[in-house]
């Protein structure tokens, strides 16, 4: 029952503790995390941000002229993925600049609402320790995943579906002790049954949250059902909404949707989004496992162009991260009967629901580095507590070495990840000036070319070999003729010049006719660093 009595305990038992709410480390916590917040949510802003590479496809793509129902409705029709808010701000982004500052403000309330869950979240698993809250919110804003998320345009449905998911298990939680109490959960159903449509229509990442949540339950009802299977049975009416409802969905897609038969999966070239069980399973567990527990510049890891030492400042993150985890694991065995009023069984609970999100993500071909947003949260619970435990150990004697520890390690996740977001914001500016640097090239272009004669041949924009070379990680590092989305801008400017055929092509051509083809040489464009 450690569930409900450290829920009840941190109702009636407010005595002041060695980590109170007043404190001056509390207080600049909440400053930093704050920093980090502000600088994340509002930099996109000033430092430009465009739709690019894969946004351009809703911008730019053969529907984007539609009226903003006919693409819900085609996207509902024959889309495998049906995600309105993805449609709603590209329906706000300019088609001809790429400008898309609506971005800005829905990510700013999709990580405010993240926030808030994060607090509520602790309230309830580490309430005698209110500093867990902000250091768990620096972790996550600290996170590469989390940057990832925010500064990408069609991302905000990963925000908002961390955000709905994270939401959910609070309020399954809620009503699970309300439940063994003998409270109604009405007003709990209702909103999870709100939550649960909105979810399930922002982005399938949400239904990780879904198996995360059923997983906690099971997991809790296994525990109370000892002392009574009663509670527990009725415990399972917040599962309704969250679990009926978005297979109802998936339901009436598969049969009237873009599940049904006309969808085909094989014409994912690259694989990505098949599904299988197999070695990618195994794979994507472990890639995720590492995206999460981890912090600094992940984008570099596999650059083979940028030092050794810059590589290296991942895994140094990682083992900071697992000394403090493996530390406090060997602590709490030595020292069973510990008074501390840390009760691992809900911490556990919760970190396990927030991590267990990534479970819709595990069969794809591959996972991006933005799937553990939402994750990131558990590990942050865990790894906060670590910290918690190792700070005031049983053992007086041993309380220097232990808090050492927890200083050398904090310090080495901190600078890893200020060092991490440092080198992202570098390389998500440089691929948006190269979409803008582009953009504007072949705009100019186009609209300096001679009337069109009748016999005219296609004009031609040549892009060299440098354009098409370099390391690609998600959107933040790309070839600069991807930032463009030459697929996409091809199609594009064909439907915006019916009369004038264009064509786009990789290296450099022996003739081209001045005037009328255009040489793009990315060897004159403003070099991106490795660092």
């Amino acid at each position: 029952m450690a569930l409900i009595s450290q829920t009840e305990h941190s109702k009636i038992h407010q005595t002041p503790t060695h980590h109170n709410s007043g404190s001056r480390a509390l207080k600049s916590a909440w400053a930093i995390a704050a920093l980090l917040f502000a600088f994340l949510v509002i930099y996109p802003i000033f430092g430009g941000i465009v739709a690019t590479n894969d946004d351009l496809k809703f911008i730019r793509g053969e529907d984007a002229t539609k009226p903003l129902y006919e693409n819900f409705r085609l996207a509902w029709l024959y889309a495998t993925s049906f995600r309105p808010l993805e449609l709603i701000v590209a329906s706000f982004c300019d088609p001809v600049t790429l400008e898309c500052w609506i971005v800005v403000p829905i990510q700013l309330l999709g990580v405010m609402t993240v926030v808030a869950g994060i607090v509520a979240m602790c309230k309830r698993v580490l309430p005698h320790s209110p500093i867990a809250a902000p250091l768990i919110v620096i972790w996550v804003l600290l996170s590469p995943s989390t940057m990832s998320s925010l500064w990408q345009m069609d991302t905000c449905s990963q925000t908002w579906s961390s955000a709905l998911g994270l939401w959910c298990a609070i309020l399954t939680w809620d009503a699970f002790v309300a439940v063994q109490r003998g409270e109604k959960i009405w007003k709990e159903m209702l909103v999870l049954f709100a939550l649960a449509v909105l979810g399930m229509n922002i982005k399938e990442t949400f239904y990780g949250w879904i198996g995360g949540i059923a997983i906690g339950w099971t997991i809790a009802s296994v525990v109370c059902w000892r002392k009574d299977f009663r509670p527990s049975l009725r415990s399972a009416l917040p599962l309704i909404p969250i679990l009926i409802i978005p297979l109802i969905a998936v339901a009436l897609r598969y049969k009237f949707g873009g599940l049904g038969a006309q969808t085909n999966l094989d014409s994912d070239i690259t694989g990505r989004y098949q599904f299988s069980l197999g070695e990618n399973l195994l794979i994507n567990a472990s890639v995720s496992m590492f995206g999460i527990f981890i912090n600094g510049p992940l984008h570099l890891f596999t650059d083979e162009a940028a030092s050794l030492l810059l590589r290296a400042l991942c895994p140094l993150s990682g083992l900071a991260a697992g000394i403090l985890l493996l530390s406090a694991i060997a602590l709490r065995i030595l020292h069973r009967d510990s008074k501390q009023e840390i009760s691992l069984g809900p911490i556990f609970l919760a970190a396990g629901v927030c991590i267990c999100s990534l479970v819709a993500t595990l069969a794809l071909g591959t996972v991006s580095d933005m799937y553990g947003f939402g994750a990131n949260i558990g590990s942050g619970i865990l790894l906060i507590t670590s910290i918690l435990i190792l700070w005031e150990p049983i053992d007086g004697s041993d309380q220097k070495m232990f808090r050492a520890l927890v200083y050398c390690s904090a310090a080495t996740l901190c600078l890893t990840g200020v060092y991490g977001i440092a080198s992202r914001t570098y390389q998500f500016s440089m691929t948006w000036q190269y979409t803008r640097i582009l953009n504007e090239m072949v705009l100019t272009h186009i609209a300096s070319l001679p009337p069109v004669a009748p016999d005219a041949q296609p004009v031609i924009f040549f892009f060299t070999d440098s354009c098409c070379t370099g390391h690609t990680f998600s959107q933040i590092m790309i070839p600069l003729n991807q930032s463009l989305g030459n697929d996409s801008v091809e199609a594009w400017l064909n439907r915006q010049y019916p009369k004038q055929k264009i064509i786009f092509l990789i290296g450099k051509p022996v003739v081209i006719r001045n005037g009328i083809d255009l040489l793009v040489d990315c060897d004159k464009l403003p070099k991106r660093e490795d660092w």
